[in-house]
C-alpha cells in the first residue's frame, strides 16, 4: 500500500494487545494488517492502514483502559456460561424458583 501508514501502541498484557486486536478486527480492519509484537515486557500491536482511517484506527488502539476490561470480563462470562450451560440453567431456575416464592407471599 503506497499511501499507507503504521499506527501502534504498545500493552502491559498478551490478553489486553490480543483484546485490542479483536476490537480493531470487528470495526472492519484487516486481520492480516494487524501485528502484535513483544518489547521487554510490554505487548505492541500496530496497524497498517490508508491515511483516512488512522484517527479511527488511533482511536481504537488508545481506547479506555476500563471499557476493555469491562468488555473483556462480559466476554469471560459469555465463554463461561456457554461452557457450563446446565449449570446456567439450573442457577436460572433457582433464580426463578426464589422469585416465584417471593412474590407469592401474603
Amino acid at each position: 500500500m503506497p499511501d499507507s501508514t503504521l499506527t501502534s501502541v504498545a500493552f502491559p498484557s498478551l490478553k489486553t494487545a490480543q483484546v485490542v486486536r479483536d476490537r480493531l478486527a470487528r470495526a472492519g480492519f484487516a486481520r492480516n494488517s494487524i501485528d502484535i509484537e513483544r518489547h521487554g515486557e510490554e505487548f505492541e500491536v500496530s496497524i497498517t492502514t490508508r491515511e483516512e482511517n488512522r484517527a479511527r484506527a488511533k482511536r481504537i488502539l488508545s481506547g479506555s483502559p476500563l471499557g476493555n476490561d469491562l468488555r473483556l470480563a462480559g466476554t469471560q462470562a459469555l465463554n463461561t456460561f456457554h461452557a457450563n450451560r446446565a449449570l446456567a440453567l439450573g442457577l436460572a431456575a433457582l433464580a426463578g424458583v426464589a422469585l416465584y416464592s417471593l412474590m407469592n407471599r401474603r
